[in-house]
């Protein structure tokens, strides 16, 4: 049985950090793939798969991408003081807001008026309890340092089933429900999460 975020297995909201502005303006600059917003864009898939409404609009035509703004939002030097108060111990105009897990609450509920937050945990049995309640839970590698979107738990494999922002990193090129087993949770799993519940739209 799987149990996770309504949408879990709709590839059609699925993103990729690998077309982003910001990854973009980076690779220019000097040559290289960066994982710069692959935070905003695992946040935005687990967004997405609760049915959050992530479109940004414009007066135009043109139609930003959601993680882009919220990238954006961490980076933007007006929101440094909420930022400070969400965690006191470093300076936001010191390091990239989109790096720091505690700021994301603060950011998804000021961009995309969405509910989340942030818990200090090492233990997958508190993850399953989360998909258990349709959550989608965003969780941070430690190599790479890279946040991915978990979306669902299969009880019969026991596996959580994640989006994967940087597709590059797979042979396959597909970041779209991947899996991953208990051992690797506890090795490669940093020890916090960002649990984001059922959205209003």
């Amino acid at each position: 049985m799987i149990k996770g975020a309504r949408f879990w297995d709709d590839r059609d909201r699925y993103y990729i950090q690998t077309n982003n502005p910001t990854e973009e303006i980076l690779r220019k600059e000097d040559g290289q793939d960066w994982l710069e917003s692959c935070g905003p864009t695992a946040a935005v898939n687990c967004l997405a798969v609760l049915d959050y409404n992530v479109e940004i609009i414009s007066p135009g035509i043109y139609r930003p991408q959601p993680e882009e703004v919220l990238t954006d939002y961490f980076n933007d030097p007006r929101n440094y003081k909420k930022l400070k108060i969400e965690r006191g111990n470093i300076s936001p105009a010191q390091i990239q807001g989109n790096r720091v897990p505690q700021y994301y609450p603060l950011a998804v509920r000021e961009v995309f008026d969405a509910e989340a937050h942030f818990i200090w945990t090492k233990a997958i049995a508190e993850i399953v309890k989360f998909f258990e309640k349709s959550c989608a839970v965003q969780l941070c590698l430690k190599n790479p340092g890279h946040y991915i979107a978990g979306v669902a738990y299969d009880h019969a494999t026991k596996e959580i089933i994640y989006n994967d922002p940087w597709p590059g990193f797979f042979p396959d090129r597909n970041g779209f429900n991947r899996r991953m087993n208990h051992d690797e949770f506890q090795m490669n799993v940093k020890p916090f999460a960002i649990i984001y519940t059922e959205g209003k739209s």
